[in-house]
Parts: structure tokens; C-alpha cells; sequence
């Protein structure tokens, strides 16, 4: 095992030489590599490519790493075997944890077993920083004073000096003067160690108390990574200068440095490096209150989440932690059914014999007890990192329902052109019939002053009396009429103001947050006012818009208990989308082509009630069919969909009990049935 050791210190060494070597070296060693035969010579050659490629593109890194590995085990030199297992857990350490984590286990057992104790505490270096990379930089410091105690066991100082400057980099962020004893501890001097890791070290060390130090370290950790070629270490800088700079409030340059340390990661496919990044010009973004660039890199930083410590991959991590405690336990209980087996034959020695072997017992009971106290601290931490992964999912969760709030909100947006066409008629309605009715009573009073006038006449002239009465009957009667007009007119008033408090109470219970109240509704009438809803609201965006709409309502269709605004959401997604389908065919020219959709309802033989919207636009690809229920899912150009829409919808109606379909045929047209039971 010692000798495995050495060759693969003589490869990282030879490697971390190379990783600095420029690409014409590169293809050199591939070229080594790919003529090579299937032996020793062509394994070295491709460890080699995965720890050049580790920092420069890690899926030719992970690719290098699982065909070495394969190669190795099918020549069946078991020191190569284990060398390649090592460099293909390092290749996946960025991108699959779980089963980096699970390799590094079975190499240090192996090493275990094999007595080999710097192999032991290689692994456990290599262990806690996988454990770094999915978020607990206290299980790092753990293994690293492992390693650390094992190489203080054996007299290696530079390895003991390599345990202490990492763990002064991982107090870097967290405590300056932790970082600072660490790093003095490990006789690391910042103006003389010229590794990029070590100068952004001191760089997030010297922040908070010496800016322009730390400013010369960060732009020397950047320098060297560029000239070192190491895409890795620029995108970890670039994160940290960049909070840097934002703090000194120079918020163009960190935009800039963040940008750079993205880009940076994206071309290496280092998924730690793009979420760091993102997430930080996410909170620059957010605090500027730009809310598109902020959205857009919050996506990027959940994306690259998700990839890298998705739910399942977090679970396969605790599996792994417990299943190594669990096996740390049993080695102890194999080690105390020993004992107890050595207790039992000493029982039967002398008296001497037994008093040695008791106080043997004495101690290992002692031992056992520390060593329960370990597994119960571990088993402590554990639970506060599920805690901790709780508060995460917890907060994934709250983004998601602001995500769901905005499109509820877009949806409102989309209301508001229809509803402006729909409140337009009662209240020009209101206004005319206003005017009309100020004229009917301005002609009132004339006739009334005209009844006095002629009534004061005729108590002058008395002969006129009867020809006067006569034509008091005539006004009279005709004030009446007009006064009727007037209250008819007031009525009419009525009925439209009514019903454009109608519309806007409609608005706002469509807008209003909440899950809403079941009442029975009429899905005829909340289909029809949706459609106009829809129509005149597109209408109003493009005035060249135009298409025709056909309904085809059950009249026998009974109410249903329903949230009506929830519903409405569903129908005005669905609508629009049918309008917007028949619109973009409509600019394809096609000769005979007319836009049209038809909504139609019906109650099924089994009693559900059916809202079936179909257009004859273009139509839905088949390989995206299966896709469009998904969140974050569209097809509308950036900026135009935020790919919620379906999603809620489907949803909604699941909510209520029902289901949403959809049948589509490339070039003939499209159709989404709601489907809700008659009972909720």
C-alpha cells in the first residue's frame, strides 16, 4: 500500500505541473493516451489527463477518469486500480458528491486494511473536502485534523503545514482571527507563497481590516490563475473579490468581476463556481432593484443547486455519512465481542491474570465511553445539518411561491386591456344617458314655467280659463313622459354602473392572494366573460389582431362549487394561449387560413363538467408535448412567458379535483379539456 502511496504522490506532483503547462502539452499526452495499448503506461497517461483536465474542463476530467478506471480494473493491477478509483472520485468530486464520497470511503478502507496510514489520512483530507463542497466547511476541519494527527504520527511537516494553511482558509470568511493563527501556524506568509488558492485566502482574510492588502491579494490570486490556466480557482476569487467590491461599494466592478468568475465556471462546468457567482450578482441585481437581471441570476444559482445538491443527492450523502457510522459502530461492537470473548477465556487464568484483565476492562470501557460521546456528538451534528437543509428547502420553497405570486400578477396584466374595453361601455352608457336625462329635465322646467305662466294668465282672463286647462293637460301629460324617460334613463344608469362595479370586483378578486372560497358558479357565464376578457385584452396590445371565436355552451350545465377567480386564471391562460397560437399562424400568410377557436362545455356521462378551448394554430411539437405541464417550461421568446403558466393551471384544477388535457396535432390546431367533478 506505502508503494501506491508513492506513485500517486509522483503523479499529483508531475500533474500539478502540468496543469500549468500549455495546451500543446495537453495534446501530447493525449496523443500518448489514445496510442498507447490497453497496459500500465496508457493508465498513467489517463490519470494524468483526468487531474490536467480537473481544473480546465471537468467532464473531459470525468470522462478521462471513468475510462481509466474500467482500463485498470480490466488489467487487474490492484495499485493501479486503486490510483484510478482516487482520481476518478477527485474528477466527481465537482459534480457528483455522492459518489465521490462513497469512492474516498472504499479507498480508505482499503487503506485501513492495508496498514497504510499516509493513504488513511490522503483520504481523509479528500473526504472532508467533499464534505466542504456540499456545504459543511466543520466536517472539512474534522478531517483535516485527522489527517493533520496522522502526519504529526509520522513526522511529515509539509503536510502538517498544507492541514493548517486549509483550515486557515476555511476561517477565512468565518472568524479572521482563527484564519490568521492557522495560517501564521502553518508559517504560510502572504507576501512570499504565491499559490492562487493561498492569496485569495489572505485576500477574504485581510477584507474587513487592511482593504488594500486584500484588494493586491485578490488581483494576484486572479493573475496567477490565469497564467496557471486554472479556470477553477479564478471563478472561487472572482466570487469573493466581488463581495469584496461590493462592500467598498465599487457595484460596476464586482458586476464585472462576478460576470467573469460565471463565465469562468460555465466553460469549466464547475457547478460550485456558477452558483457562488450567481447568487452574488443575484443580491448586487436585487439591491439595485433590478428585478429581471436579479430573476435571471437567481435561476442560474438554483439550477446550478439543484445539479450540484439536488434533494436526492443530499439524501445520498446522509446515506453515505450514516452507513459510515453505522460502520464505525460495528467495528467497535466487533471490537468489544472481542474483548468479551477475551474476558470470558481470562475469566478461567489465575488471579493475577483476571486483576491485569480488569483493569483492562477499566481502561476499554473508559475508551468505549469516549468513543459513544463521539457518536453521539456526531450524530448531534448530523441532525443540525438536516436542520440546516430543512432552513434551505424551506426558503427554495418560499422563492417558488413569490415566483407563483408573479405570475398570478402577469395573468392580472393580461386582464387589464379586456377589462379596460369591458368597463368602457357602462360607463360611456352612464355618460350619455346622463346627458340625455340633464336635457329631458332642462325641457321639464320649461314646461313647468310654461303651466305657471299660463296659470297667472288665466286668472287675469277669465274666458281663456277652459282653452288654458286644456293646454295644462297637454304640458302636464307631457312632463310626465318626460319624467318617465328620466327615471328610465336613471335606471339604465343603474343597471351599467352596477355592472362595471360588477367588472371591478371581478378584477379584484382575480387579483387577490389567498386560496380563495368555493362558491357556485355558472362555468357558461365565467367562460364567455373570459373570453372577452381575452379578446378585447390582445386586442388592445395588437390592433392588427383579429381571429374568430365560436361558443358551443351546454345549456343544461348546472353550477359547480368552484374558486371562481381560480378557475378564471385557468381559462384565461388556456384562452390566451389558444389567441396567441392562432395569431403567430396568421403571420405565416398561408392562403384560406382563418384564425378561429371555439369554447365549448358539456356535461359528461359520469357527471363531470367539461370546458373544452381548441384553436387551429400550428399546433405542439411531439417531443415538447410531454414537457409543457412542467414549471419553467415554454416556448415563448425570453422575456415573453415565464414558463409558470401551464404549470398552475394544472395545478388549480388538480386542487379542485379535476384534470387538464391536451390533444395536439402539428398543423392542424390544438385543444385543452378542463375536466372538474359536479361534487367538490
Amino acid at each position: 500500500m506505502k508503494q501506491i502511496l508513492y506513485i500517486l504522490i509522483g503523479l499529483i506532483i508531475s500533474i500539478h505541473s502540468f496543469s500549468q503547462s500549455s495546451a500543446g502539452q495537453i495534446d501530447s499526452l493525449r496523443q500518448v493516451y489514445h496510442s498507447a495499448k490497453p497496459d500500465t503506461n496508457k493508465v498513467k497517461a489517463g490519470i494524468a489527463l483526468v487531474y490536467a483536465y480537473v481544473h480546465l474542463d471537468i467532464d473531459s476530467s470525468i470522462n478521462y477518469a471513468l475510462e481509466t478506471s474500467e482500463l485498470a480494473n480490466s488489467i487487474g493491477d490492484k495499485r493501479f486500480e486503486i490510483i484510478a478509483k482516487y482520481a476518478q472520485a477527485r474528477a466527481l468530486s465537482e459534480r457528483d458528491i455522492p459518489t465521490s464520497m462513497q469512492l474516498y470511503f472504499e479507498i480508505l478502507d482499503l487503506s485501513r486494511e492495508g496498514g497504510d496510514k499516509t493513504g488513511m489520512a490522503q483520504c481523509y483530507n479528500s473526504i472532508g473536502l467533499v464534505y466542504l463542497y456540499s456545504g459543511s466547511p466543520e466536517k472539512y476541519i474534522d478531517y483535516l485534523n485527522k489527517a493533520r494527527k496522522i502526519y504529526e504520527e509520522l513526522g511529515m511537516t509539509s503536510q502538517i503545514n498544507h492541514c493548517l494553511a486549509e483550515i486557515g482558509g476555511v476561517y477565512a470568511n468565518i472568524n479572521r482571527d482563527s484564519a490568521l493563527y492557522y495560517l501564521n501556524l502553518a508559517g504560510v506568509d502572504s507576501s512570499r507563497w504565491k499559490s492562487q488558492y493561498f492569496q485569495y485566502y489572505w485576500g477574504v482574510t485581510e477584507s474587513t481590516e487592511n482593504p488594500d492588502k486584500a484588494r493586491t491579494h485578490f488581483l494576484k490570486s486572479l493573475e496567477i490563475s490565469l497564467e496557471r490556466n486554472d479556470l477553477r480557482c479564478y471563478s472561487l476569487a472572482s466570487r469573493w473579490y466581488c463581495i469584496f467590491l461590493q462592500e467598498e461599494n465599487e457595484i460596476d466592478s464586482a458586476i464585472t468581476v462576478g460576470k467573469g468568475g460565471l463565465k469562468a465556471a460555465r466553460q469549466l462546468g464547475f457547478l460550485r463556481g456558477l452558483r457562488n457567482n450567481a447568487e452574488q450578482l443575484h443580491k448586487i441585481y436585487d439591491n439595485l432593484n433590478q428585478i429581471d437581471s436579479a430573476y435571471k441570476y437567481l435561476t442560474i444559482q438554483i439550477d446550478a443547486q439543484n445539479e450540484l445538491l439536488s434533494q436526492e443527492k443530499i439524501d445520498q450523502i446522509q446515506q453515505t455519512s450514516i452507513r459510515e457510522q453505522r460502520r464505525a459502530q460495528q467495528l467497535q461492537a466487533e471490537k468489544d465481542q472481542i474483548q468479551a470473548e477475551i474476558r470470558l477465556y481470562g475469566a478461567a487464568g489465575a488471579a493475577i491474570v483476571f486483576l491485569a484483565f480488569t483493569i483492562f476492562f477499566y481502561r476499554n470501557q473508559r475508551k468505549t465511553k469516549r468513543s459513544n460521546q463521539l457518536l453521539r456528538k456526531q450524530a448531534q451534528e448530523i441532525e443540525e445539518k438536516n436542520i440546516e437543509l430543512k432552513d434551505s428547502y424551506d426558503n427554495l420553497k418560499s422563492t417558488q411561491s413569490q415566483l407563483i405570486q408573479a405570475e398570478k400578477m402577469a395573468s392580472l396584466g393580461e386582464l387589464t386591456a379586456g377589462i379596460a374595453h369591458e368597463i368602457q361601455n357602462p360607463l360611456n352608457f352612464v355618460n350619455n344617458f346622463s346627458e340625455v336625462s340633464s336635457e329631458l329635465l332642462d325641457e321639464t322646467i320649461e314646461e313647468v314655467e310654461a303651466v305657471k305662466t299660463r296659470h297667472a294668465l288665466s286668472q287675469r282672463h277669465a274666458l281663456s280659463q277652459q282653452q288654458d286647462s286644456s293646454q295644462d293637460k297637454e304640458s302636464l301629460t307631457e312632463i310626465t313622459d318626460l319624467l318617465s324617460d328620466v327615471k328610465s334613463n336613471l335606471e339604465k344608469i343603474t343597471h351599467h354602473g352596477k355592472r362595471a362595479d360588477a367588472i371591478v370586483k371581478g378584477m379584484l378578486a382575480h387579483s387577490r392572494s389567498g386560496k380563495g372560497e368555493k362558491l357556485p358558479t355558472d362555468l357558461n357565464a365565467l367562460a364567455e366573460e373570459y373570453l372577452k376578457l381575452s379578446y378585447h385584452g390582445l386586442r388592445a396590445k395588437d390592433k392588427s389582431f383579429n381571429a374568430d371565436f365560436k361558443t358551443d355552451f351546454d345549456p343544461n350545465l348546472p353550477k359547480v362549487n368552484v374558486v371562481p377567480q381560480d378557475i378564471g386564471r385557468v381559462l384565461l391562460n388556456l384562452i390566451n394561449n389558444a389567441f396567441q397560437a392562432v395569431n403567430e399562424r396568421s403571420k405565416r400568410e398561408e392562403p384560406e387560413y382563418k384564425p378561429t377557436i371555439t369554447l365549448k362545455t358539456e356535461l359528461t356521462a359520469n357527471g363531470q363538467q367539461l370546458i373544452a378551448i381548441s384553436d387551429n394554430g400550428p399546433g405542439i411539437p411531439s417531443d415538447i408535448k410531454d414537457k409543457i405541464f412542467q414549471p419553467f417550461f415554454t416556448t415563448k421568446p425570453t422575456g415573453q412567458g415565464t414558463g409558470l403558466g401551464l404549470s398552475l393551471s394544472y395545478d388549480i384544477v388538480k386542487a379542485h379535483g379535476g384534470e387538464l388535457t391536451c390533444e395536439s396535432k402539428e398543423g392542424k390546431g390544438t385543444e385543452f379539456i378542463v375536466k372538474l367533478p359536479q361534487n367538490l
